[in-house]
This record gives C-alpha cells, structure tokens and sequence, in this order.
C-alpha cells in the first residue's frame, strides 16, 4: 500500500500552485487517468500572510517561467547504481550515504563514586556512541526511503521533479526523498531521460566531470582529462565489477556518481566512435565559492574577484587554500612562542590568560591544518556563519585528525574545544583580510537590516528576477499546555509578533545573496531553454549534456553578467527609502574598478 507521504512526486508543469502527480489511490477519481493531483504552493512561506499577500501582488512571470524550465526536465532512473546501491545495502557496505548496518559498541555505564552525581557527566565516551548509533538510525531510514523510491520508478520512461521556491527565492524540487538535489546517491540513480550524441567534446567534459568527484577540481581542465585518462585501468575495471575487482570507485568523494560516469565513459570508449555515442548522463559545473563570487561582484572587488575566478588566470584559484597558507602561517609562529608563567603568579589578567590559552592551543594544532579544515568555514562565511558554528565545523575535522594520529579525544575535550575555537578565530580574522569588499557589502548590508528591524519592521526586498521576500524571523511565543500524560509545548508564530531584531539583521546578507545567486541560476534556466538545452540546477551547480556544457558555460557567463550589470545595490537602497522615508540609509559601499566582461573569458568561473 502507497503512503501518501512516501511518494516520488512529479509533474511536467510548474504553475503559481503547482500539481503534484502521485500513483494511483483508491481516491482518484474518474477522469484523473489513474493519478491524483495535490495541491503545492509556490512559495514555502512559514505561514506569513504577509508574504503570500506579496506574491499575490508581484509580477511573478519571470520565476514561473524560470520554475517551469526546472520542472519540464526529464529524468529516469539508472537501474544499474540503484543495483549496486541495493547491493551495498544488502550486503552491509557502508559506502557514501549507504549507512552501515551494524550499530557501534556501547561500553557498560562507568561505576561513580557514591559522591559523583553521572547525570552531570555529558561528555563520556557512552554518551557519544550512543549518539552515533542514534545518527546512524536516521541514516539507514534515509536511504532505505532513497532506495525505495527509485524501485517505485524504475520503469517508468520518463519522471518529472516539480520545484517551488522558500522566501530568499531559491528553488527546490518537492519530493522529499529523491531528487537531484539529493545525496550522491540520488544523484547517482537520476539521469537524464532524454539521450544525445557525445559530439566533439562530450567525452572530455565526462572525464573532468569523472576527475571533479576524485577531488581534482583545483587541476586546469585538461589535467582532469588527463588524470582519467592515467587512470583508465582502474575506469574499466571498476566499470567491469564494482565489487569483487578495482574498489578505485569507491574511494572517490561521490562514489555512485563517479561509479555512473566510469560506466558512461567506457561504453563511450568501447562503442568505437565516442562523438556518436548516445549519453544521458548529466554533466556538472559548479561555482568557485559562490557566495564570494557573488559579493565580488556586486562590489566590483577585483582582489576578491581574483580570488574566487571572476578573472582568468593561468589556473584555477582555490580560496580555500588561500585562507589555508595564511591560517597555517600563524599557528606555526604561535607555537614557535614559549608562552609560560610562574605556578605561583596569581595576578594572571585575561590577557595573559589568552595568551597561554592560544599557545597551547597553537601547539596543539600545528601541523594539523589542511584544506578541509579551513574548508567549510570559509564556504560558510560569506552566509552569516557565527564563530559558534564554525568553531563547530572546524572542531569536527580536528578530532578527525587527532584520532588518526591514535589521540584520544574524549580525554582531551576541552582542549580540543579550546583549539577549535582558536582556529576559527583565526581563520574568520584571515576571510576579513583577504575580502575586504565583501566584508564592506556584508556590513552595509546588516547595518541597513538593523536600522530597519529596529524600527519594527521586517526586512524585505524584491530580488532581480521579481521575487518578493519577506525575512520571516519574529520574537515566537511558546506556551506550555501541561495536561495529565504530558507537557505539551505550542509555539505562536503569526504576523503580529515582533520581529527577531538580531535574527533579522545578521541573516539579511547571506539571505539578499541567496537570492542573487537563485536569480542567476533561473536567469540561466531561461536562457538555456531559449537555446533549446535541457538543463537542471542544485543552486550553484549547474547541469546539463555532456555534449552542451560549452554552450552552457557561456550562457550562465552570459546571465551572471547581464545580472549584474544592474546597480543593485543601488536600487536596494532607493526601494527602501521609498518604502520608509522617515529613514536615512548609510551611503553604499564605494565600487571597485572589476571589469565584469571579464568574467565572460574566465574559464574556471564554474568548474
């Protein structure tokens, strides 16, 4: 029996409510052909009267249009990775998202003195696995709801994906178990239902898109082909037997995406004439760091532009490992330092105290920096992450790194805690640096959020392709219904509430970005089916043919281009002073001299 919920939803249209198709129920009715049609808003609008009497005025043309390119891609299922997913699953072979079946040890609860109170100790290492076992039940749903949805589909010629948008504008596919904005594999099991000639280039792109999921998206394009081409022998042979032979696929970062394209490239190879071989895989290109492209070039920052391929160069850049030299640099001249004091000083002022602390947090660390530790903070940064969430994200590839060197990291917590937080001081200190422009976009932005949710308003604009946002963030109202079971908590969100005013200041400028950066993409979108091109997005990271990514990559050049030719910063400003004249808005930030045609000739702007 079919769960409502438990459906793969689809349909070949997008409207301002968009059908949802599901199979059939003993609901349908005569004419329905054997489906039932639910009802789905455009917008995901928490319940914000305010925000649907917005879109109710707003010419919403250009989105619907843009939402019905996404939703008219065709896809259908890769029997062969949901095959080999099954297996995995089957077999218990924790790969990529296909969680392991065997929950971890739990050791026997310590033995307390009679004076120690247990329900105080939050940090033992039971406590830990006992998450760990709990994360790894939600996991294993997960991918049985993956699994089970692909089965359901697996025969079926073609399935559609129909999109609505959340507030900042961004697009997401409905269905909330399978689609291309999924894990890898989701992504693995979807291809494009529609088939095309490889041509001249079809088969290069596969191979950069085979080295992309290898990790070597920082290599010039042609290195990527080349690094495939080295390694063709553990291609074949992982396309030959996944399990019993070359395990090569398996090390890969998307494993059953690169498993699909190994498959694809050597089907392409032996079918004696690659240009006509006939492919439905998609192809990716991705933003370098998005979020700063975008800044970059709304502040016409040349320096940060540099930094994130707004401008061609001899290479790709890599922020990342930007931010990752300079981070390194200064805990290594930290941990040079012999930062010690007397036992018996007890005058020891904060400042002293943070001296020491960051010593041996410097010694603790040193060495232990690379690129993925730095990684997600810098990716993050630019969309409002605090110093709490990156001193989290930066904590959890310490002790990754500490266990690999045989530390035990449930007796050194509080070291551990105390490094992570001086690394992602560090490193929010380096981003400040290195993008001073967007540094200066990010401020005006929060400083005019605060002037306006300080007089009790919500922060709102209309972003470039029309879409009306609405910040929807208000000081919530829990009320606890105590009865006989239980305590039941009710929280009141409406309108009339106040608004958040630290909420709706710090999260205005990754929210205006988001919205930037889902214009570009269904800009892109519209201009791609103007081409007669199918194309799909995951936000930054645009898809199409294999034999078309040239002409995408100049048509997504094309949109960001035409996008940001418009003063938007500007006309921001002017919306707002003519929807609250009582408010004088701080001057924008002054521009600096990047040439955005360039962005036009620089190859690794998407990669």
């Amino acid at each position: 029996m079919f769960l409502e919920d438990d459906y793969l939803s689809w349909a070949a249209n997008t409207t301002r409510h968009m059908p949802m198709i599901v199979p059939p129920s003993p609901w349908t009715g005569p004419n329905t052909g054997g489906y039932r049609w639910l009802e789905v808003e455009m917008m995901r609008t928490h319940r914000s009267n305010v925000q649907k009497e917005a879109l109710l005025h707003a010419d919403l043309s250009t989105v619907c249009d843009g939402l019905n390119v996404l939703g008219k891609t065709s896809w259908k299922i890769n029997q062969e990775i949901l095959e080999i997913g099954e297996y995995c699953w089957e077999n218990n072979i924790p790969i990529g998202d296909i969680p392991s079946r065997v929950d971890f040890e739990i050791p026997s609860e310590p033995i307390y003195p009679a004076s120690f109170n247990p329900e105080a100790d939050s940090t033992t290492k039971r406590q830990r696995i006992l998450q760990k076992n709990m994360d790894l039940r939600s996991l294993r749903c997960s991918a049985i709801l993956k699994l089970n949805q692909a089965k359901k589909f697996k025969d079926f010629e073609k399935i559609y994906f129909p999109y609505n948008l959340d507030f900042r504008g961004r697009a997401y596919p409905v269905p909330p178990h399978l689609s291309n904005v999924g894990s890898d594999l989701c992504r693995g099991m979807l291809t494009f239902s529609e088939e095309k000639p490889l041509g001249k280039r079809g088969l290069y792109w596969l191979k950069v898109h085979l080295a992309n999921f290898a990790g070597k998206n920082k290599m010039s394009f042609d290195d990527r082909s080349d690094f495939v081409d080295d390694n063709m022998k553990n291609v074949r042979e992982c396309a030959a037997d996944p399990f019993s032979g070359n395990k090569w696929w398996m090390e890969l970062d998307d494993p059953f995406q690169g498993l699909a394209t190994c498959r694809e490239i050597i089907r392409a190879i032996d079918s004696g004439n690659p240009e006509t071989y006939m492919c439905s895989l998609s192809v990716h290109m991705d933003g370098s760091c998005n979020g700063l492209q975008h800044y970059a070039a709304i502040g016409r920052d040349t320096v940060g532009g540099k930094a994130v391929n707004l401008l061609e160069g001899d290479g790709p850049e890599d922020v990342y490992v930007g931010v990752m030299h300079e981070v390194i640099r200064r805990v290594k001249e930290e941990a040079a330092l012999d930062v010690a004091f007397d036992n018996d000083d007890d005058t020891l002022d904060s400042n002293k105290m943070k001296s020491l602390k960051n010593n041996k947090a410097a010694k603790l660390i040193n060495g232990l920096i690379d690129r993925g530790v730095v990684k997600r903070t810098v990716m993050t940064s630019v969309y409002g992450v605090t110093y709490i969430g990156a001193r989290q994200q930066i904590q959890e590839k310490i002790e990754e790194k500490l266990e690999e060197k045989g530390y035990d990291i449930d007796e050194m917590e509080r070291e551990v805690f105390s490094a992570a937080g001086y690394v992602a001081t560090i490193t929010m200190e380096v981003m400040g640096d290195l993008f001073q422009g967007a540094k200066k976009t990010k401020t005006w932005l929060a400083d005019c959020a605060r002037l306006i949710s300080k007089h009790g308003h919500p922060v709102a604009w209309i972003s470039p392709i029309g879409v009306p946002a609405i910040q929807p963030y208000r000081q919530r109202r829990p009320r606890t219904v105590v009865t006989v079971m239980q305590s039941v908590t009710v929280v009141d969100e409406n309108d009339d509430l106040q608004v958040h005013k630290n909420r709706q200041c710090t999260a205005f400028p990754p929210n205006y970005i988001h919205s930037l950066d889902s214009s570009h993409m269904l800009m892109t979108a519209l201009e791609m089916d103007r081409r007669g091109l199918t194309f799909s997005a995951v936000h930054d990271s645009f898809w199409t043919h294999a034999c078309d990514v040239d002409e995408m990559n100049e048509a997504l050049r094309d949109s960001f281009v035409e996008l940001y030719s418009k003063p938007l910063l500007q006309d921001l400003k002017e919306s707002w002073e003519l929807r609250y004249p009582d408010l004088v808005f701080p001057d924008i930030p002054e521009l600096g001299n990047l040439d955005l045609n360039e962005v036009k000739s620089a190859t690794y702007f998407f990669q």
